[in-house]
Parts: C-alpha cells; sequence; structure tokens
C-alpha cells in the first residue's frame, strides 16, 4: 500500500500521523513533570521539549508545500497563505491572552513562518534545500548577533497577546521568544523542500529515515563530544554528566560563544536545529513507511483523524492545560495522568468529528476565510 489514501482524497496518511505525533509530543512538553536540570530528565525533557514544536514547524513547511502544489490558485496562492497567516496571528494572540497561562503559544510565530513561504516558494529544489541547510547553520549565528543589539524582554514568561504586551510582539517573535523567527524559518525551508520529494517512493521514504536518523546522532554526538571536552566548563560548577545534553536555554548563558555547542531543546543553537530538523525528518519518514500498510493505517486511524485537526485540538490541550492549572480543575493528578487523559478526550472527539465533517472547526474556519475572496472572485 501506498502513504496515500485512495486516489481523490488529497490527503497523505503518513503525514496526518506525523502531525498527531507533533501535537501529542507537545501536550507530553506541557503536562510532563518539571525538570530541574540535574540527574537524569524525565522522558517529556528529553524525548518531547524541544522536538514537537520543530515537528510543527517542519510540517507547517510540508502543508504550504503541498498546497502550492497541489492547488496554486486556490488555497495554495499567495494571497490565500497570506491570509492563512494573518488568521493563524489572530487566533495565537487571542490563546495567549488567557490570564496567567503558562504555556509559550506557537501560533503567532506558527503564522508569520507560513507566511514568509510565499518569499521563497519560487525556488528551484535544488535552491531550496541549499537555502534550508545554509539557514539551519547560519541563522543560529545571525541570531546570536541579533541578541547582543536587542535588549531582552523584562519579563520572559509574559508573551504578547491581546490582553497586553503587543508593543513586544516584533523581539519576543523573532529574537527573545521561546520560538524565535530569525531560526525556526529553518524548519519551515526543511518542511518545504521535504515537500518537493515524492513522498509515495518507498525509496525516498527510507531515506528520509536513514538521513533524520543519522542527523539527530551526529548533532547529538558533536555536542556530546564539546560537552565531555570541557567546553562550558567556565559555565558550570560540577562535572560533565549526559543528561546535560539536555539542558533548555535558561541554564546557560545564550550571549556567551560556548553557546553555539549546546544541543538542549529550545536553545536555538545550531547543534539544536540541526538535530530538531533531523528528528523532524525522521518522524516523518516513519509515520509514511507505518501508512504504507493498509492494516497499520486502519489502526492508527484515531491518530490519523487527530492528526488532520491538530489546530483545533491543540487551542483545546491550550485551554484545557489553563484551566487545570488556573483553577484546578483536573481529571486526574496532574503530569504524565494528565497527558494521557487529555490524549484519550482529544483524540476520541477527533475521530468523532472527522466521522460527522471532513475538516476540524477551526480548520475549516481558517479555510473560509482564507479563501473564500478568492472563491468569490472566479
Amino acid at each position: 500500500m501506498s502513504g496515500l489514501r485512495r486516489p481523490g482524497s488529497g490527503r497523505l496518511d503518513g503525514i496526518d500521523l506525523a502531525r498527531a505525533v507533533a501535537l501529542l509530543g507537545m501536550m507530553l512538553a506541557h503536562l510532563g513533570p518539571a525538570w530541574t536540570g540535574y540527574d537524569w530528565p524525565p522522558v517529556s525533557e528529553w524525548l518531547a521539549s524541544g522536538r514537537a514544536a520543530p515537528l510543527f514547524a517542519v510540517l507547517a513547511g510540508l502543508s504550504v508545500g503541498l498546497m502550492t502544489r497541489l492547488d496554486p490558485d486556490g488555497v495554495g496562492s499567495r494571497l490565500a497563505v497570506l491570509r492563512r497567516g494573518a488568521v493563524l496571528l489572530v487566533l495565537g494572540l487571542g490563546l495567549a491572552a488567557l490570564p496567567d497561562l503558562t504555556i509559550a503559544v506557537i501560533l503567532p510565530c506558527y503564522a508569520v513562518l507560513i507566511a514568509a513561504t510565499v518569499l521563497v516558494r519560487g525556488l528551484s529544489t535544488r535552491a531550496l534545500v541549499v537555502l534550508a541547510v545554509t539557514w539551519c547553520v547560519l541563522s543560529p549565528v545571525v541570531l546570536f548577533a541579533v541578541r547582543h543589539l536587542v535588549d531582552r524582554q523584562i519579563n520572559d514568561n509574559i508573551q504578547p497577546s491581546f490582553g497586553g504586551g503587543l508593543g513586544e510582539l516584533p523581539v519576543s517573535l523573532f529574537v527573545w521568544g521561546a520560538y524565535p523567527a530569525i531560526v525556526w524559518f529553518g524548519y519551515v525551508l526543511v518542511g518545504l523542500a521535504v515537500a518537493r520529494l515524492d513522498l509515495r517512493s518507498i525509496v525516498v521514504v527510507r531515506r528520509l529515515v536513514v538521513g533524520g536518523a543519522v542527523t539527530t546522532v551526529a548533532a547529538l554526538w558533536i555536542a556530546a563530544t564539546a560537552l565531555f571536552l570541557g567546553v562550558f566548563e567556565d559555565q558550570r560548577i560540577e562535572p560533565p554528566a549526559v543528561e546535560q545534553l539536555f539542558w533548555p536555554a535558561r541554564q546557560l548563558d545564550v550571549l556567551d560563544p560556548t553557546w553555539f555547542w549546546a544541543a538542549g531543546q529550545h536553545t536555538s543553537t545550531p547543534l539544536n536545529v540541526i538535530g530538531a530538523a533531523g528528528s523532524a525528518v525522521l518522524v516523518i519518514g516513519l509515520c509514511l513507511l507505518v501508512c504504507r500498510s493498509s492494516t497499520a493505517t486502519r489502526v492508527v486511524a484515531p491518530l490519523r483523524a487527530a492528526g488532520s485537526m491538530t489546530l483545533t485540538l491543540y487551542a483545546m490541550h491550550v485551554v484545557l492545560t489553563w484551566a487545570y492549572r488556573q483553577h484546578e480543575i483536573s481529571f486526574t493528578g496532574g503530569d504524565y495522568r494528565e497527558w494521557w487523559v487529555q490524549v484519550v478526550l482529544l483524540v476520541a472527539l477527533a475521530w468523532l468529528w472527522r466521522s460527522l465533517a471532513p475538516r476540524g472547526p477551526l480548520e475549516a474556519f481558517v479555510r473560509f476565510t482564507s479563501t473564500v475572496p478568492l472563491r468569490r472572485g472566479r
């Protein structure tokens, strides 16, 4: 069986599965137990944190690339993509306005990255691949330089939203936020490049798996070598340990040149970006490989349903998590149990909804608002 559904469906089963993996990974990163930075990190830290969000960004680029190929004059047109970005920005700023929200909402950055794809959509496949690799390697250098020129936000825990702080939106989006667009556009470029491939080819899928795995391991190996060679001696008191590979940006001085050798989640260093992009490609390849089997495709049908409406489920997850932490509304004791409950609840709702409608509520809304003027024009 191909990784595609029956002709005419227009959807890649494996990509929907990859989106579900990204969603569940982000939920795990948000709901998993906190890590102090010492001892071995919990699974939510070393597996999900810093990898699920980049997977989302790579899939964003891949989705835009596929829309551009399949419907260049409709949902994949430049105007529709720009409108989609604008709608997502509004939704993201609205979601971030929840009082005392502890989740860094990715949608505003996601919106900017999607809109920026109109600048590179005309590039050849070779040029796009070269640009993606170059961006992943060099954009952290640019970010490092810009951060020396732009002061850090007064409070990193306050994210711009319709509830306040809109004046800090450019700095948050591009430089000091959890998802600096200067660097994160590299993930989108990787997705755009992957979208140019024949994802129905088993040879291509295997190359994605092998290439993603090699890239991920290589980035971690280089970071581990630097760690145990004493690169971070001036920043750390304790002796080097493997768990320090997963230290997030808050554990490091991001304005010190040794920052370039880190690979922890959301550090936006070259090794972090290369490793996260590699793991994203690996997951996409594995999901496409799984969905080449008709039996496996049916087994993961609930997850594929969730992956087809991740915007709706992501918004529900943010609201549920906010209610759980802000108003102590909880189904369980929190942490992994809370994650399991949300996974079961949201996946079941998605499976039920997809049996009644072709798209999730927010997905349908975004599609309508980004294309209805085009349809009227035609």
